[in-house]
């Protein structure tokens, strides 16, 4: 091979470092360089969790995890990082201090913890990594939204929002591709170490992207004392939550459905898997501009897609399913975003940043233990999807405003009731609570005062008895 001359070798990297520098002016120039270096780190994302994170459950599996083992290890991290993000939400101020440093270290942990994990063959190794990739998640799910939600208006979030889906969208289809081809040619030894390990590579291309992102803006930013429409982030977060939740639930059972009661073959469960995800793309492009209102075709239409997957027998018409699922699923989700975008000066940037990290981190917690109970009953999982798309359909459409099919002072309304009934509920729970605690002490103290009087008797009686 003809060696490049000296004068090449710095021409090219002068060439880079221009565009890194070119990247960094871009970014402090304009809220479109932001956009665009948002965008450039999903990209990367999209492959490096193609390489690590998709391939994790299949990873545990053949290194001999069952089920029960691999959900038990889910529930733990997730509640850890559910533990971690409400902390957060009551306890903010830690996001908008040294905002760029925090940032790019739990972007980068996140990435590197998958390096760790290839080494280790037992429960106690794998696990701890495996937390410390969530609970890095967490804080950098957090910093990703509060920098979006405080750099740009509503529309701006929107048009954002929509082009980071295709961008990772897109490239999660060339890293599964990738990723399926290096499995089929690596020996069995060593596949999982080349792929973890070039998978966090890539990623900390994504998090070079942040490296040239402005976040001057974030620092000190102001943190409101209280969210000025209660009512209405409770009904937001109680409708996401519940779809959210819903979605987990079923990506846990529907191919295992698919391939052990149905006897499709595994190249089937990938086509679906695969089907959902360029419908996303499509999705993408289809609700990025429409109103608010028109997200009620996409939330009522969500729930056919548990029903009509539980009732056709046919393996090749799950593909259909899929693809309309992630049609319609990329649009509700995008009603949930879009919605915290709507009321950012009544929520703040920075309490929705964070709550939408907790519903994200609950709806894994509440979805997980379904698998562990019900293990194969099928329609039971398939019924509570269902209950869970109808519930959140139910509250969006009574309690939402910009989707209610109720007039709009009556979706306040029930909004505000289910509320103050729901914060009422909860006050109660927490004094009988206390109550029920205190009682508890109390007889404790009785006990123990009894005890002593009835060791004191003892003790004087034996003194008495010894005397005489």
């Amino acid at each position: 091979m003809e060696r490049l001359p000296r004068a090449d070798y710095w021409r090219i990297i002068f060439k880079v470092a221009g565009l890194a520098g070119g990247l960094g002016l871009l970014a402090r120039s304009s809220k479109l360089g932001l956009k665009l270096l948002l965008v450039l780190e999903i990209a990367f994302a999209g492959i490096y969790l193609s390489f690590t994170r998709n391939l994790f459950v299949i990873y545990l599996a053949s290194i001999g995890f069952d089920i029960a083992g691999i959900s038990l290890m889910f529930v733990a991290a997730t509640l850890l990082s559910s533990i971690t993000s409400t902390i957060l939400y009551k306890r903010p101020s830690f996001l908008v201090r040294r905002v760029k440093p925090k940032f790019l270290i739990f972007h980068a942990c996140e990435r590197v913890f998958w390096i760790p994990i290839i080494f280790f063959r037992d429960m106690a190794g794998i696990a701890l990594f495996y937390a410390l990739i969530n609970l890095s998640s967490t804080f950098l799910g957090s910093f990703m939204n509060m920098l979006i939600y405080s750099s740009f208006d509503e529309e701006g979030i929107r048009d954002v929002t929509a082009k980071r889906t295709a961008a990772y969208n897109i490239t999660s289809i060339i890293g599964s591709l990738g990723a399926i081809g290096l499995l089929a040619i690596l020996p069995a030894e060593i596949k999982f170490v080349v792929l973890f390990a070039v998978g966090s590579l890539i990623g900390l291309l994504s998090t070079l992207m942040l490296l040239f992102a402005d976040m001057r803006h974030l620092e000190g930013a102001e943190i409101p004392k209280a969210v000025e429409k209660p009512e209405q982030m409770f009904s937001i977060s109680a409708f996401f939550l519940a779809f959210l939740a819903s979605g987990n639930l079923l990506g846990i059972f529907w191919a295992p459905y698919l391939m052990t009661v149905l006897k499709a073959p595994d190249y089937v469960a990938a086509a679906m898997n695969f089907a959902a995800t360029i419908s996303s793309i499509a999705g993408s492009l289809l609700w990025a501009r429409r109103s608010l209102r028109t997200f009620r075709i996409a939330l009522g239409m969500s729930v056919l897609t548990p029903l009509a997957a539980f009732l056709i027998p046919v393996p090749a018409a799950h593909v259909g399913i899929s693809a309309f699922n992630g049609l319609m699923g990329t649009g509700a989700s995008f009603l949930g975003n879009f919605l915290f975008a709507r009321y950012l000066k009544e929520f703040g940037a920075i309490r929705s940043s964070i709550m939408m990290t907790i519903l994200g981190n609950l709806a894994q917690l509440l979805a997980t233990p379904f698998g562990i109970f019900f293990g194969q009953q099928y329609l039971i999982l398939f019924a509570s999807v269902m209950l869970m798309i109808i519930a959140s359909t139910g509250l969006a459409f009574l309690t939402i405003p910009e989707v209610a099919v109720v007039p709009e002072h009556a979706a306040r309304t029930y909004s505000l009731l289910i509320y103050s009934n729901s914060i009422a509920g909860y006050s109660y729970m927490v004094e009988t609570s206390k109550e029920t605690i205190m009682l508890s002490f109390r007889l404790l103290a009785l006990a123990l005062v009894i005890m002593l009087l009835y060791i004191l008797y003892r003790l004087i009686f034996f003194l008495a008895g010894g005397l005489s």
